[in-house]
């Protein structure tokens, strides 16, 4: 064995090397270890060969019996049919490792030890034999690439459609595809070398073509986009276009070119039809453009490129637009090209398109270009601008008649086209479908990010509408955010609910508009002629109380007119009236409900909730009024009056000793976006002389929906004043967690819909864990509302939310009420006895004898 020093470098050795006695191994260093994937103790004993593939192991056998008889290493393998490499088979099932072998006998051969290839593995006359095995995956894969290349190189050589050479600098093919002896007219590569032996004479028609041709390749090694005439073995001429490199040795010294041809006969011929035409066009007064089948404009002269204040590079090859497609029935230009493909021509006044956006009213002729096979091949279009003719009546008409934003027909139009509807639906005993939409939150977009993206929203809606119905159908707009669909001719059966899912569906897909996307979808209020309606008005009044419903409604985007809307509609439109007077007459009142800390019995602040006591209905809830108060902006005196009502009585209550730390006063978006908020909340706090720090105001998510750096600097100001800042519903809305970094928020207020379900449904259970979590690491107190068991209670407290609000701590209370709470808080004294005392007409104040609360807590 070797020494120590011999014996620690063949350990580090990286190539694999084996001692063996014929094929029995004797030693292995950990290099083949590695190798076999097991350890080297385990490969002692084993027969060499059948650590190989199977179909390796003969040639392994082989080259050991050679090196043992011949007590020389043996010949080098590329002298025999054995392979050079030799692929082991690691244990555990990997994939065979290439290798290459050296063997090296250990002491000089003899008659007695030598074996037959075919005997056992080894004996003890067996010679010693030295076994390096050297990793040559790397090789071998370098091999297989090598051979894929040549392969693939030779398929895209033998069946590209280019024509592909390699040529003497002096003008001899050396080597050339099918495809350039195809182009030249020649059966087959080898005829084309044999033919041509000069390219100069044989091949170019002009004379000193090639000489350029060289003259380009000596000075810049590479030609480019040459375009030539050369003549085909059947003496025809044809347009070729080269392009090609100059290949040298490593002196410098030019050994051939190669490049590739391309035919371009057609193309020319092409260019030299649409140069004369060009001189044609240009000629005349009337704008002619050129499309072809692909509706592609091929060409367009000068007239016509002043006619649409657009430049050549802007139409050339760009996709055609020959009307102004906004202006017309959706197919129309579609409808017109199959007419002319069908009849070879058509004429008629359209509106035609300018690059300013303003479209013009022209005469248009267009006739169909066919080829000699009668294959339809471009469109011509003559146009002639006749908008001086008729600009005066043109346009009043137009006034007249649509909306200059989105292009619709406008009121006046839609009531004459119903008209005309209902006239041929009473002739034909048919129905006619009215459609009315109005755009939810369309007000929020527009007073968020400015009128003009609410105008870009409503020419895109417009757009859509357009697109999901019929030709023979029309889309209106009224004004505002309202739209009409008129449905004529209409079968039995809910085509109105068929055609509103359309609608649905259609805006459903965001709007790009200002870089941002924008969600609007409509409610749709239906109703059909003569079903539920017999005239024009009837049927527009009806389908906007539909609408209205569909709006209010909460489950349903569409709703079709029924008996008993309209006097519901008439109740909401009193109740609106009422409404205006309610804080005049003094009907408006607070109520306020408590939020305790982690023992459920200290108060940690009081949420007011506003109610109104109509002096006929009774006590209505928020539910009812606060939309409509949204709707018709009567949210923003109602939002200063609530906000000035609770800063004083926090004042009463500090005056008696019993204020709880803060009060927290509800902000809507509309009162949000109302440019007098910090005003309002800085002069109520001078005024009733309420610091600062003791008025919460509640937001909701929606407000991050608007014009983000707007909010952000409302709420930085109203922060610096003192006042905290809570965002009341949180998990419900449009949560974006880069604007609760940004957003200078206190407190989090986990929505009840997620605490109402808390132990019952794991992931509420679980967006509850996570909305805490956050909210504790971002540094924000977080509130649980809607708590009405104690089994919730105890889960919240689990998941380390220390904060509650709801039924289980008390409803909300009239002021007197509320105080006397206070009171016996900041004493100590309520539990159960006192809420016995107060008897059964007074709202329970703490545990779970609360019961459900309907709704009671909605600003």
């Amino acid at each position: 064995m070797p020494d120590h020093f011999h014996r620690t470098l063949i350990e580090h050795l990286d190539s694999g090397l084996v001692v063996t006695r014929g094929r029995a191994v004797l030693y292995a260093n950990p290099a083949m270890g590695v190798m076999m994937g097991m350890d080297t103790v385990r490969l002692a004993g084993r027969d060499l060969a059948a650590l190989f593939v199977e179909p390796d192991q003969p040639a392994v056998r082989d080259l050991l019996w050679l090196a043992g008889r011949s007590g020389t290493s043996p010949p080098d393998q590329a002298d025999h049919a054995r392979p050079l490499v030799h692929r082991l088979r690691p244990a555990g099932g990997d994939a065979p490792v290439s290798v290459v072998l050296g063997i090296t006998p250990l002491r000089a051969a003899d008659d007695p030890w030598c074996v037959d290839p075919a005997s056992g593995a080894g004996d003890d006359d067996a010679p010693m034999l030295q076994v390096t095995v050297q990793d040559a995956s790397r090789e071998a894969d370098m091999e297989r690439a090598l051979l894929e290349s040549e392969r693939r190189y030779r398929e895209l050589f033998e069946n590209a459609l280019e024509g592909i050479y390699q040529t003497t600098p002096g003008g001899r093919y050396l080597n050339v595809n099918p495809a350039l002896a195809r182009i030249y007219g020649y059966a087959n590569p080898q005829e084309l070398i044999e033919a041509c032996r000069d390219i100069s004479n044989q091949v170019y028609v002009e004379a000193g073509m090639r000489e350029r041709f060289t003259t380009i390749m000596d000075r810049d090694g590479v030609v480019e986009n040459f375009e030539a005439q050369v003549r085909r073995k059947d003496a025809r001429v044809i347009w070729i276009t080269e392009n090609a490199r100059c290949v040298r040795d490593e002196t410098g010294a030019t050994l051939f070119y190669e490049g590739t041809v391309e035919e371009i006969t057609e193309r020319k011929r092409s260019d030299e039809n649409l140069r004369l035409m060009a001189k044609v066009v240009n000629s005349v007064h009337e704008g002619i453009i050129i499309v072809d089948r692909n509706l592609l404009v091929w060409g367009a002269n000068e007239a016509y490129q002043r006619m649409t204040d657009c430049e050549a590079a802007e139409l050339l090859n760009h996709p055609a637009r020959l009307t102004a497609v906004e202006l017309h029935d959706p197919g129309f230009e579609d409808s017109v090209l199959a007419r002319v493909e069908e009849n070879g021509h058509w004429r008629g006044e359209v509106w035609g398109p300018r690059r300013s956006g303003v479209p013009f009213p022209m005469e248009m002729s267009v006739t169909a270009v066919r080829d000699r096979h009668g294959t339809l091949t471009h469109f011509v279009a003559a146009c002639i601008d006749i908008t001086k003719r008729k600009r005066d009546e043109e346009h009043i008409r137009f006034q007249a008649n649509y909306d200059m934003l989105t292009h619709l027909p406008n009121r006046y139009l839609i009531m004459d086209r119903l008209e005309q509807a209902l006239l041929k639906a009473r002739r034909d005993g048919t129905r006619v479908c009215v459609l009315f939409l109005d755009l939810d939150r369309f007000k929020h977009i527009n007073d968020s990010f400015g009128h003009a993206a609410g105008d870009e929203l409503l020419k895109l809606v417009a757009r859509r509408l357009r697109q999901v119905v019929r030709m023979s159908d029309t889309v209106g707009r009224l004004g505002g955010d309202e739209f009409v669909i008129v449905l004529t001719d209409v079968a039995d059966g809910p085509i109105g609910d068929q055609v509103a899912d359309k609608v649905v569906q259609a805006m459903s897909e965001p709007f790009q508009i200002l870089d941002t996307e924008l969600f609007c979808l409509p409610s749709i209020g239906i109703t059909y002629f003569p079903d539920q309606a017999d005239t024009v008005e009837e049927l527009l009044r009806n389908a906007d109380v539909a609408m209205y419903h569909a709006k209010h409604s909460g489950d349903s985007r569409h709703l079709k007119f029924a008996d008993g809307m309209a006097q519901r509609s008439i109740t909401m439109m009193n109740m609106e009236n009422d409404l205006r007077h309610a804080l005049n007459r003094d009907e408006l009142e607070l109520h306020y409900q408590p939020k305790v800390g982690f023992d459920g019995r200290t108060v940690v602040g009081a949420e007011a909730l506003i109610r109104w006591r109509h002096p006929r209905l009774g006590l209505i809830s928020p539910a009812e009024f606060i939309p409509l108060a949204e709707d018709s902006g009567l949210i923003i005196p109602i939002g200063r009056w609530t906000l000035a009502t609770a800063c004083q009585q926090m004042v009463e209550w500090r005056r008696r000793g019993v204020a709880p730390p803060s009060v927290s006063v509800n902000v809507s978006v509309r009162q949000f976006n109302d440019s007098a908020l910090i005003e309002t909340v800085r002069e109520t706090l001078a005024r009733t002389g309420l610091p600062a720090t003791c008025l919460d105001l509640e937001i909701t998510e929606s407000v991050m929906t608007g014009d983000v750096e707007r909010a952000v600097n409302t709420l930085t100001t109203l922060k610096a004043m003192g006042v905290t800042l809570s965002m009341d519903d949180f998990g419900t809305g449009y949560s974006s967690l880069n604007y609760l970094k940004t957003f200078p928020i206190d407190t989090l207020k986990i929505d009840q819909t997620f605490v109402r379900d808390v132990g019952q449904n794991p992931k509420d259970t679980a967006i509850v864990a996570t909305i805490v979590s956050l909210a504790r690491n971002l540094g924000f107190n977080v509130v649980a509302e809607g708590v009405e068991t104690e089994d919730q209670v105890a889960l919240l407290r689990e998941n380390n939310c220390r904060l509650f609000q709801g039924y289980w701590v008390s409803r909300p209370l009239a002021v007197a009420d509320f105080t006397d709470y206070l009171a016996q808080a900041r004493e100590g004294a309520v539990d159960a006895a006192t809420l016995d005392a107060m008897g059964p007409q007074s709202p329970a104040l703490l545990g779970p004898a609360g019961g459900v609360d309907p709704g009671s807590e909605t600003d």
